[in-house]
């Protein structure tokens, strides 16, 4: 194993990719060489931060061409995931991709047989997975204590979904497809994790049933009359993420007429091992939490997830009343302390290819395509198939 530091570049300058190029900027066992953005803006935005210690680019063929960075972190938005990647896998680069993996089925496909070929090393941002309470739950399963798991529920509320989602172009579908993927895809990932199968099937409904409305298009919450008692209204100057990121952010109005992405949705999931889930994603309800319930044959798991890391899960079992209750705690950083985690285990599976964990990134393409078929099955109203995973042969 090198002692050497992992030379990368961060491609996308939003809030997320200044996170990833401050976060490794820092870390001890990696150095920032290069960003990329095609926006001039978005480079401009970090020069004062990194000066001529790194390099600034537009143009991805001379960002990638780069012989001595071996590493990027792709954080652009997400119709640009599919193209940013299979072109810094076709340049041999290791990637850690941040969710989802794509905005298509097809798309996410493409990039898994991408990856295949250049057997390079592949992380997708998933970082919940490395939250503490969703590793003692997957541990708490692994233990048999309820048995094995038949049926499942997650269940994303999203008291910040006006304000993450409708105040940008993210409000349009013709550029989020849906937010099934672009916020919903960390909890199916999870769900799909627990319940031990690949999904095969999903039926789902949705609609926009809260935000949009006759406001006009242009609108924003500075000129607002109104500012002073709309719950969504947002500086945009100073929007700070839930990582912790202060962004620039547009003020539109929520309730907009051009608003036509879906603000609720329910998903029944089909999984190859004939078991079955639920999903459901609400972005107007007064919470922010992430919460699951499992039902096994000896009994049931209830697990709550929030920002604020107070986590709870607990156990009941058939046939007593006793009740198992743990309250994992945070290591500490974004994502219930997932976020640093996943950033040393990508610079581990870069020095140490043989350890990449290859099963949480086919993962992660299973849970980009169960949004991908919600989505598609609200549009028809039919159940929609997800078909295999492309073959990986590392």
């Amino acid at each position: 194993m090198s002692e050497d530091k992992v030379r990368l570049g961060v491609i996308g300058l939003g809030g997320r990719g200044r996170y990833f190029a401050r976060a490794y900027d820092q870390h001890p066992e990696s150095e920032l060489v290069a960003v990329a953005d095609p926006d001039p803006k978005a480079l401009d935005r970090v020069r004062p931060a990194y000066g001529d210690r790194i390099d600034y680019y537009d143009d991805l063929d001379e960002f990638f061409s780069r012989d001595d960075m071996a590493s990027v972190v792709i954080a652009s938005p997400d119709f640009a995931h599919r193209d940013n990647a299979v072109q810094a896998f076709k340049y041999g680069k290791n990637v850690l991709l941040e969710k989802p993996i794509a905005q298509s089925i097809e798309d996410s496909d493409d990039i898994m047989r991408a990856w295949n070929e250049a057997k390079t090393v592949m992380t997708v941002g998933l970082e919940l997975r490395y939250s503490a309470i969703f590793v003692a739950m997957r541990e708490l399963v692994d233990q048999g204590l309820i048995g094995d798991i038949k049926m499942g529920l997650a269940i994303d509320n999203v008291s910040v979904g006006g304000n993450y989602f409708y105040h940008d172009m993210q409000r349009r579908r013709e550029y989020t497809v849906s937010l099934l993927m672009q916020k919903g895809v960390h909890t199916i990932d999870l769900l799909n994790w627990y319940m031990g199968g690949t999904p095969t099937k999903v039926y789902a409904t949705g609609s926009l049933a809260y935000y949009g409305g006759n406001e006009a298009n242009d609108k924003r919450c500075r000129d607002c009359d109104q500012a002073g008692t709309c719950p969504f209204f947002i500086k945009p100057d100073k929007f700070v993420m839930d990582y912790g990121e202060s962004i620039e952010k547009q003020d539109l109005c929520v309730f907009a007429e051009e608003v036509d992405v879906n603000d609720n949705s329910q998903l029944v999931i089909s999984y190859a091992n004939g078991t079955s889930a639920v999903y459901t994603e609400c972005h107007f309800t007064p919470e922010y939490t992430r919460d699951f319930e499992f039902v096994g044959d000896k009994g049931k798991m209830n697990a709550q997830y929030n920002n604020e890391c107070n986590f709870v899960i607990r156990n009941k079992y058939r046939g007593t009343d006793h009740i198992d209750e743990w309250h994992p705690k945070s290591s500490g950083g974004g994502h219930g302390g997932g976020d640093p985690l996943i950033q040393q285990a990508f610079l581990d599976w870069v020095r140490n290819p043989e350890k990449m964990d290859i099963e949480h990134n086919i993962a992660a393409r299973d849970a980009t395509c169960v949004g991908a078929a919600g989505e598609l099955s609200i549009e028809s109203g039919q159940a929609i198939d997800i078909p295999p995973c492309p073959e990986i042969s590392f």
